[in-house]
């Protein structure tokens, strides 16, 4: 402590602006007041022990590449099968229009939600520092002296004069090495955002919205897969039952119900199981997938390009709608619904190898799912715009019909290798059973963090964590039983839960954020940071908070005060 005192002197009368030309002139502002926010040694503890708090392991590290088809597996799963019948309602053109703007809205509040994820790591490396200092009174005696060494400087400066010494030394190891304290070390869910985020007495009843929200939206998003799985399946069924025994009439209704049953038994006991090591089934599930959309995109194509030949290209574009904003609602929930994967960001960004990339990453797959769908959207309209048929035949070899609110169903009177084609496309997105466990989890983990609850790892099967499981499956079947919808399911989950979570949520959580370290006080909002977002001004702000706003109303108004068409 005397070598710290000693050590001091100099430290105060020296000049204090010493500037270093290396550095960003936005961090060359920033005065210099603490040797210790150079001191290499104190500040790998501090990475240390931010380390060995992380709860939630980012998991096995992936390279843009992996990351970027990862994600693009995410987007292209049910909004694929929904979206042409969203655009056959609102035209090609406005579908297309509408559903890049929607694009370029989730990629700017996907980097909110990355920029938030790096200010959480920051408040638990910022807590770690903290704990460091105080098993070090000689370090923290001298951060006084330094400060109080300083104290002109600290009175000049607004910033300064607000903050004690430790809040002063924590903005100066902010501004002069963010790369350490914003570096992604855990992975943060959405939930726990808004609970670090909107900690205070005053906004509790925010960080209780963010949960509910979050909550509604996961389980909306389990009621849409389940009955995208039970409708596909049910599909399938009669398809192999009308090949193997011609002639015999099922109950579609029948077979459906039976569907649900079985998904729910299925998918209840994995509930129960480690999913954390699913990485091969996903990689599985992920060529099947995109093997379909490759077959959808040839089929429709060899078709379209079939009526062109015969029919005359001018008179099949003629055909097509292309124009028809009053049904913007069709592709409206489909689009929010797409890109609301919001939530999943934490998972999906946090294990890539160089987090700088993120942003470009996440570009690359939100406009690469955007040429797809276009491209999916197109082919089906043009390939199956002149059908009359309002549902198609279940044998294959039989009658084609206008474009189904499930995509796929489009292809089941394909007659091609013996039907096989036909029943493989029906039934490809029966693979969604896998994703319904771990979106129950996820619903009931975050629902245990909400309340308190303590669930024991070792016992899975314990009174407390089955019925907390039964109530986020039990929902998404009984919907499931009453309706086979799958376009209002998404109209209401897109429209109101999957809106407030890809677009209200970001917005909230980076702005409260961002006020909890001062990040847009003084210098310190010009210095660079790592996935600091561009868009993150007023206009940003205003632009999304306007577009929330207005979409709201054009929902609320068309679901329940417009007339039925």
């Amino acid at each position: 402590c005397l070598r710290a005192r000693a050590r001091a002197v100099p430290a105060a009368t020296s000049s204090v602006f010493v500037l270093k030309p290396t550095r960003p002139a936005a961090t060359r502002r920033m005065s210099k007041i603490f040797e210790e926010a150079e001191d290499f040694k104190l500040l790998r503890q501090f990475s240390f022990l931010a380390d060995k708090m992380v709860t939630s392991s980012i998991g096995t590290s992936m390279t843009p590449t992996t990351c970027t088809i990862f994600l693009l597996n995410s987007l292209t799963g049910l909004c694929l099968l929904t979206l042409p019948y969203g655009f056959a309602q609102a035209g090609l053109l406005f579908g297309t229009l509408f559903l890049f703007v929607c694009m370029l809205l989730s990629y700017i509040t996907a980097t909110f939600m990355c920029e938030a994820l790096t200010i959480a790591n920051a408040l638990m490396y910022e807590k770690a520092e903290r704990e460091v200092i105080e098993t070090m009174p000689c370090v923290r005696e001298r951060l006084h002296e330094e400060y109080n060494a300083n104290t002109p400087i600290a009175a000049s400066s607004p910033l300064l004069a607000r903050r004690g010494t430790m809040d002063a030394f924590a903005s100066e190891v902010r501004s002069r090495h963010p790369e350490s304290e914003f570096k992604i070390r855990e992975r943060v869910e959405l939930g726990q955002m808004g609970e670090m985020a909107l900690h205070s007495a005053r906004n509790t009843y925010l960080a209780t919205m963010v949960y509910v929200v979050f909550t509604l939206y996961t389980i909306g998003s389990s009621i849409a897969l389940t009955v995208t799985v039970n409708e596909s399946l049910a599909h399938t069924v009669e398809t192999v039952l009308a090949m193997a025994l011609p002639g015999h009439t099922w109950s579609g209704d029948a077979i459906y119900r039976i569907c649900v049953l079985v998904s729910f038994s299925v998918a209840l006991p994995l509930c129960f199981s480690n999913l954390q090591k699913t990485r091969s089934t996903v990689v599985v599930v992920m060529v099947l997938r995109f093997t379909a959309i490759v077959l959808m995109l040839v089929i429709a194509t060899s078709i379209s390009v079939e009526r062109f030949r015969t029919e005359g290209v001018w008179e099949v574009v003629q055909r097509v709608p292309m124009w028809e904003p009053s049904n913007m609602m069709g592709v409206f929930g489909n689009s929010i619904f797409l890109y609301g994967l919001h939530h999943y960001l934490p998972a999906m960004i946090s294990p890539l190898e160089e987090q700088a990339k993120a942003p470009r990453v996440m570009f690359a797959a939100f406009f690469s799912c955007f040429l797809v769908i276009v491209l999916v959207c197109a082919t089906a309209l043009i390939a199956w715009g002149p059908e009359t048929h309002g549902k198609c035949s279940e044998m294959p070899g039989g009658h084609f019909c206008k474009i189904q609110p499930f995509y796929n169903l489009n292809f089941s009177p394909l007659s091609s290798g013996g039907g096989a084609i036909a029943v493989f496309i029906t039934a490809y997105p029966c693979l969604a059973i896998t994703s319904i466990p771990v979106v129950a989890i996820t619903t009931r983990n975050n629902l245990t963090r909400w309340m308190n609850l303590s669930v024991p790892a070792d016992k899975p099967y314990c009174l407390k964590n089955v019925l907390l499981t039964l109530a986020v499956l039990m929902p998404a079947n009984v919907v499931a039983l009453i309706t086979r919808d799958i376009q209002a399911v998404i109209a209401v989950v897109g429209g109101y839960a999957g809106l407030t979570v890809t677009v209200l949520c970001p917005v909230v959580l980076l702005y409260r954020f961002r006020q909890l370290l001062r990040l847009d006080d003084g210098a310190v909002c010009d210095a660079p940071r790592p996935l600091k977002s561009p868009f993150a001004n007023r206009l940003g702000y205003g632009s999304v908070v306007i577009f929330y706003a207005v979409a709201i109303l054009l929902e609320t108004k068309k679901l329940f005060f417009s007339a039925p068409r």
